[in-house]
């Protein structure tokens, strides 16, 4: 089957699986550039010691491609801290000094405005003090009225001013409105 000049020379026929196997691997070689399959190979390579030494250049060159790989990824880290910061001070700083004074001169004008009386405030504050008799400026109120009701201290008070402004009025014009 095979002819005298190959027996002669000592050089054996390949068979099939063995040039394919060489394809395969010299398309390897091309798509080494890959990080991903550089990684996939190095991880091959390195379980097998005897194809290691047989394919020697081609797990250089993938230990390359992933040194060059890691080397990018930590530029590219750089580069994205880089750029967050760049627009942390030129959006996030000023607003953060404007809210923060704004916030301060709200306060400050908070400060400036003169202080309310709550009244509701200042009659508890009396009453809890046990000066119960002046609940207002000028009016004394005695305890009794202090507990009584509230609708009848209304009721109370609406009749006393109906009473007031009736007095009041001018006898001329109440005649008027009689006709």
């Amino acid at each position: 089957m095979q002819n005298d000049g190959e027996m002669r020379t000592g050089k054996r026929r390949r068979s099939l699986v063995d040039i394919e196997e060489e394809r395969v691997w010299a398309n390897l070689y091309r798509r080494a550039a890959d990080p991903v399959i550089a990684a996939e190979l190095v991880a091959h390579l390195e379980k097998n010691g005897e194809m290691r030494l047989q394919h020697s250049g081609l797990y250089l060159r993938c230990k390359h491609v992933l040194r060059r790989e890691k080397a990018r990824q930590a530029r590219l880290r750089k580069i994205g801290a880089a750029i967050r910061w760049v627009i942390h001070m030129v959006i996030g700083a000023p607003l953060g000094w404007t809210s923060r004074l704004f916030r301060f001169m709200g306060a400050v004008l908070l400060a400036c405005l003169p202080e309310r009386e709550d009244r509701a405030a200042a009659q508890l504050g009396r009453l809890t003090s046990g000066d119960a008799n002046q609940v207002d400026a000028g009016q004394e109120v005695s305890p009794s009225e202090i507990a009584r009701p509230l609708r009848e201290s209304v009721a109370t008070d609406a009749g006393q001013q109906a009473g007031m402004s009736a007095s009041r009025r001018p006898t001329k014009r109440a005649g008027g409105r009689a006709r």
